[in-house]
């Protein structure tokens, strides 16, 4: 049951971010990273539906997360990308080849590699003290700010892939707060909720995180942009199971060897996929803007 609902919670959101890269590709230059590009999309009906879908999605998560845990669900939504690669390339025209094939399936097959090798156990708690909510939202907050500055200083295509990873964190941390609202949904009902703090932190994450995804897909085709979110969203939504909620991963030395080679087996997956002809493609069809500062609308 968690398992059917994560996957078809990663095929709506796979479909769902495919239909908004479309539209995103086109919004006017000097947008990104500027929440002008969010209002811009938000009158634009293809969209709206692509968001609709990806919502339907989120709300599938949720219902899994509700039943399971972060470390369970998360690293299904990876799969995603084996939904979300067909939908783009049989929008631009283009039959999928072999690397854009065996670069999705080694991100797939990497991750799944991982949790073999480290094993994730569910913690016991479906909540955390507060501060500990903080110092976890801080560090991805942190280093979600250093991928974006480094980000501004690069060419678009490595600055879509950077910013994936920092859209894929911030989802991740979504994740694990959906989790535990979630829970305390099934065991407290929605006044107990709606008067806590997490529903506003996930719309907060939500809506910065969907700002650097929509960014990224402004800035390169779906095969530079989604596989980096994909990638971050289940690593970060593990390490906040496993230093919020009290998960665990295995650390033996073969264990983390075995780990680090299935990351890396992802990140060739990731680079693959970039190389593929859908880049060229995108290319091909339209103007890449030149870069863009955050916040300024200037290049």
């Amino acid at each position: 049951m968690i398992y059917a609902l994560a996957v078809c919670a990663a095929a709506l959101s796979g479909i769902g971010n495919a239909i908004q890269q479309r539209v995103a590709a086109r919004a006017p230059a000097g947008d990104t990273l500027h929440w002008r590009l969010l209002g811009h999309l938000l009158r634009q009906r293809l969209w709206l539906s692509g968001l609709a879908v990806a919502v339907a999605g989120n709300i599938m998560t949720g219902a899994a997360l509700g039943i399971g845990t972060v470390t369970l669900v998360e690293p299904l939504t990876v799969t995603s990308l084996l939904f979300a690669l067909p939908v783009a390339a049989l929008w631009s025209r283009y039959r999928l080849g072999r690397r854009e094939c065996v670069g999705a399936l080694a991100v797939v097959f990497g991750l799944a590699a991982f949790l073999v090798a480290g094993q994730p156990k569910p913690g016991q708690r479906t909540d955390a003290p507060l501060w500990q909510w903080v110092l976890a939202a801080g560090a991805i907050g942190l280093v979600t700010w250093g991928l974006v500055h480094v980000a501004r200083r690069m060419r678009p295509q490595q600055e879509a892939s950077v910013l994936g990873l920092g859209a894929g964190m911030l989802f991740g941390l979504q994740a694990a707060l959906t989790s535990t609202a979630a829970h305390r949904l099934f065991s407290d009902g929605l006044r107990a909720v709606l008067l806590s703090w997490t529903p506003y932190a996930i719309v907060a994450v939500a809506a910065v995180g969907i700002l650097l995804a929509q960014s990224a897909y402004k800035l390169a085709p779906l095969s530079i942009s989604y596989p980096a979110v994909t990638a971050a969203e289940p690593l970060a939504g593990i390490a906040i199971g496993v230093g919020v909620l009290g998960g665990a991963l295995r650390i033996g030395p073969l264990a983390v060897v075995a780990q680090i080679v299935a990351l890396a087996v992802m990140t060739a997956g990731i680079y693959a996929v970039a190389a593929s002809r859908l880049v060229e493609a995108h290319h091909h069809h339209r103007f890449h803007p030149p870069h863009l500062h955050i916040g300024s609308g200037h290049r």
